[in-house]
This record gives C-alpha cells, structure tokens and sequence, in this order.
C-alpha cells in the first residue's frame, strides 16, 4: 500500500510539473487550480505516510485538510472552465472544518476516518456533478466528470465501509480490495482529469483564436471580413433571396476627427467602444451587426417591418447620445443610409446603394438616416 500510495504521490508532482513545462500556468485559469488540485493530492499522501511513522494526530489532520483542499481545488478548476460563479466561502470552509473535526475526534480512529472520507466524497462528488449537468457531446467534460464521479463513489465507499463494518477495514494503509481499488481509480483519475482539462485548454485556446479572427478587438463587435461573410450567406450567399424582409444599414459618426482633435485618441477610442456596446445592446440577437473600417459599421436587419425600422431607427440615435452624454460628457451622433435588400440583389450592390443613402444623410446635415425606398 505504500508503494501505491508513494506512486500516486510521484504522479501528481509529475503531472504538475509537467502543466508548467507544457503549457505554462497564467494566474487564475482553470489550469493553475487544477495544478493546485494535484500539489494538494501530493502533499496530502505525503502527510498521511509521514502520520505513520511521527506525530499521527497532527499530521494525519493536515493531511485530510490538504486532501479536502485538494477536492475544493478540483471544483474551482470546474469552475473555472464552465465559467460558473465560484462558492470561494465553502471552498475554503470545508477543509478547515473538516481539519478542526478530523483533529477533535481522531483519537476515535474510526469516526475521524469515516467523517473525512465523507467530506471529501462528497466535495468529489459536487465537481463531478458540475461537469456532467449539461455536458451534451463536451468530450472533456465527458472525460473529466466520469473519472471524479468514479474516484468520488469509491471514496464514499470507504466511508461506509469504516463506519460500518470497521473491522473488515481497519486503516487506509491495509492492504484491503477497497483501499487498492481505490488508490488505482485515483490515480487513473488523475491522468484522465489532467488529459481533459488540457483538452478545455485547448478548446478554449481555439475558441479565443477564432475570436480574434472574427471579431473587432476595439468594440466587440464582428469585423469587416467576418460581417461580409455571415451578411452574404444570410442573404442565400448573395442572391439576396434568403430574407426578403431584410434591411441593410450603413452608419459613419459624426465629426469622429473632431473628437480626436479636441479630446485625443484615447477618447475617440472609448466612442467607438460605446457605439459597439449601444448598437449590442438595442438591436436584436438575429440582427448582424459589424465594424465597416475606421467609425463606420455596418448592420443587417432581418425581417425588419417599416415601423419597427423607425422605432429602431430613433432608438439608435437616442441611446448613442445619451450613452456618450453619460461617460464622456458629449453627444455623438450620426449619420446612416439603409435600403432593404432586393430579390437577387448580391450584398456589394446593397451596400453601395446603402452608402449612396449615407452619403445624403451627411450633406443634409448629419444626425439623421435617409432611407431608399421601401425602408419605410
């Protein structure tokens, strides 16, 4: 039993050396916690082999404390992946009540055992039960909550099995089929749980990549590439078929130049950062909304009614200055040009007729949108 609980030992330091060496650890991401789940696993068995030979009361409970801080550490790395709120109260809770307990009725051997295993099952348990909720075809979650799940069943096993029949189980380093079928799952868990998560590393990884490529990094909002593509294929890849209810929108800021001139760059930045969270926040989640180049951005409007066109249209106008009047002190305003997509029209037709729109809007006096027939 030594020996296997020395090799679960060897394996979580491995492990944990091995997430720096590969993939670096940045502060705060679900891999730093799950490096800290495996420490936590290391210095735990190394406590409790030590309790076998000096100090058993003291040891054995700071070994238990740091195997339920552990256990707290694999929910944080859950946590932390799904991108769920993080109980940190019962995170840090658990384990130093456990520890206090663990060192009050440990001269009852059984009892002390029985409670920890308990705790630790069910802290097991919990991670278990976050990953598996609604992880549909997720592989990692698959991978990640299964062997938890496993490695939490087997440790409340152990508990019913000391409470209950505690001569068939006298101490975790018997050499019982429990306590070797245990450790075993534990440390296949360990390699599986590694494997997963690095699998949600890089899946996040990918998904960032993808959003750099997609989006505008100064609003949020899509690009201009990403916008023409997903534009074109909602109008039937440019046969402007798809939705004949759809209108397209063509806006530019007004006196943007001004802005820089009279207040700086950093300023005209944060307009356009709030003209992308106001135009998020108004249109609809099935309307397509991108960054065209320098203040102008581009919108696609599906299935967009003449009066709730208009009702968008003073919408618009009303929240980009009253967003702007709140954080910076100023109005902005501007100009647009929409047309509704015609039957077989491709996108680059809409949208020079759009800009022609654009282009009257700003020699009428700005802060207003003209509209192509059939708009309104």
């Amino acid at each position: 039993m030594i020996t296997l609980l020395m090799a679960v030992l060897v394996n979580a330091l491995l492990m944990s050396l091995a997430l720096v060496v590969g993939v670096g650890i940045r502060a705060r991401s679900g891999l730093q916690a799950w490096q800290f789940m495996l420490l936590g696993q290391a210095a735990g068995f190394t406590l409790l082999i030590a309790a076998t030979l000096v100090l058993p009361r003291l040891l054995a409970t700071l070994g238990v404390t740091a195997l339920s801080a552990s256990a707290s550490a694999m929910v944080l790395t859950a946590c932390r992946f799904l991108s769920l709120p993080v109980p940190r109260r019962w995170l840090v809770v658990v384990p130093l009540l456990l520890g206090v307990a663990h060192f009050a009725v440990l001269p009852d051997q059984v009892l002390a055992t029985g409670v920890a295993n308990l705790t630790i099952g069910a802290q097991v348990l919990w991670g278990s039960w976050l990953l598996l909720r609604g992880a549909g075809g997720v592989r990692w979650r698959w991978l990640c909550g299964v062997a938890a799940a496993a490695n939490g069943v087997m440790t409340l096993a152990r508990a019913v099995l000391v409470l209950g029949w505690p001569a068939v189980y006298p101490n975790f380093i018997t050499p019982h089929p429990l306590n070797l079928t245990s450790l075993l799952l534990l440390n296949a868990s360990l390699v599986l749980g590694t494997m997963g998560f690095l699998l949600a590393h890089r899946d996040a990884a990918e998904q960032a990549l993808v959003r750099l490529a997609s989006l505008d990094t100064l609003t949020g909002l899509l690009n201009r590439r990403e916008w023409m593509g997903r534009a074109g294929r909602a109008l039937g890849s440019g046969a402007g078929t798809a939705d004949p209810g759809a209108v397209l929108l063509m806006l530019d800021l007004d006196h943007f130049k001004r802005v820089n001139d009279e207040h700086g760059h950093p300023v005209g930045d944060e307009v356009l950062r709030l003209t992308g969270e106001t135009l998020r926040a108004v249109l609809r989640a099935s309307d397509l909304v991108g960054r065209y180049g320098g203040e102008e951005f581009c919108v696609l409007l599906r299935q967009c009614e003449p009066a709730a066109f208009e009702r968008l249209d003073a919408r618009l106008h009303e929240a980009l200055a009253g967003r702007c009047r709140e954080v910076l002190g100023f109005d902005v305003n501007f100009s647009a040009g929409a047309v509704r997509v015609q039957a077989g029209e491709t996108l680059a037709a809409a949208i020079a007729r759009a800009d022609d729109q654009l282009y009257r809007a700003k020699h009428a006096g700005r802060d207003r949108t003209c509209c192509a027939d059939g708009v309104l």
